[in-house]
């Protein structure tokens, strides 16, 4: 018991984002049991079994929150309160459909529009059964799991791709001062293919880093699947496949075959230039695309 409750206090004094979260749940479970145990008490329902399993989905979400397994805490905190339901009085139930009815314009569509169905319309008044109004209540409550899930996701995979953009960057650092410090001031101007190379990669990988942090940020919105959209295989194929291309065209640039096709509209005069030609590379695959077509010519 001691080293689970240390393990949780450490967990909210260190993790910026887990301190709310847990909190939120914590007061939330303190809050509502006095609440169900009142309900239970005023219906007489000791022995119901909405009731044994409500109590026992609580003991569950406690567990849960010392177990700092916040999302297993929320759902079964949420089915407890579904089951609540069961011992609403009419005018309850009139009234959380009301409420439902408001949030679900918040929901995706096909949600909003099966809420409305189970709940009939404000204006006709009906009373729903338990069973409807738990059901629509559990629509909601996935919409809101849903949403929390796919942060989970995207939180995981944009510390990754910060944590190698911050260290491809210390390491750019790096690489310009052994340069400055083996050759000086005009080190441009004496790097080595081995050093050039070393700086195209660097650039490469920079640029597919950035492109990746924007690809992700712009699929996690439209993507319907999370996983597809924030699955580290895929994205980090996508910073290996641009940091592979800076490689090709700087290796094409230095070439024979780059006397006969004209990539871009300005001359290369110092190393530093295929650094920024390398960035844009692994930024885009475009820029692979068209060197291949100035090769081998575009298909008609």
């Amino acid at each position: 018991m001691t080293t689970t409750r240390f393990h949780a206090f450490f967990a909210r004094i260190t993790s910026v984002e887990y301190i709310p979260r847990y909190t939120r749940l914590a007061g939330d479970l303190q809050c509502y049991k006095p609440q169900l145990e009142k309900r239970i008490a005023d219906t007489n329902s000791e022995k119901a079994q909405w009731a044994i399993q409500a109590r026992a989905l609580i003991e569950k979400s406690e567990l849960h929150l010392k177990k700092m397994k916040i999302d297993e805490g929320w759902k079964t905190f949420h089915t407890a309160q579904r089951l609540a339901i069961n011992a609403m009085k009419d005018e309850e139930r009139l009234a959380r459909a009301s409420e439902l009815r408001i949030e679900s314009s918040k929901l995706n569509e096909w949600r909003h529009n099966t809420i409305l169905q189970l709940l009939g319309s404000e204006e006709e008044q009906k009373i729903p059964s338990s069973e409807l109004l738990i059901r629509a209540t559990e629509l909601k409550d996935e919409h809101y799991n849903n949403q929390y899930y796919k942060n989970a996701l995207s939180r995981n995979m944009f510390q990754l791709l910060f944590f190698l953009l911050f260290t491809f960057i210390i390491a750019i650092i790096i690489y310009f001062a052994i340069m400055h410090q083996q050759m000086g001031e005009r080190y441009s101007e004496k790097m080595t293919m081995s050093g050039q190379i070393t700086g195209v990669l660097l650039f490469g990988f920079l640029g597919a880093i950035t492109s990746a942090i924007l690809f992700t940020r712009y699929s996690t919105k439209f993507s319907k699947i999370a996983e597809i959209s924030s699955n580290s295989i895929i994205t980090l194929s996508k910073v290996f496949v641009g940091a592979s291309f800076s490689i090709f065209i700087f290796l094409l640039l230095k070439s024979s075959v780059a006397e006969n096709i004209q990539l871009f509209n300005f001359s290369i005069n110092d190393p530093l230039d295929y650094f920024a030609i390398a960035f844009v590379s692994g930024f885009s695959e475009r820029l692979a695309q068209k060197a291949i077509e100035a090769i081998v010519g575009k298909e008609h």
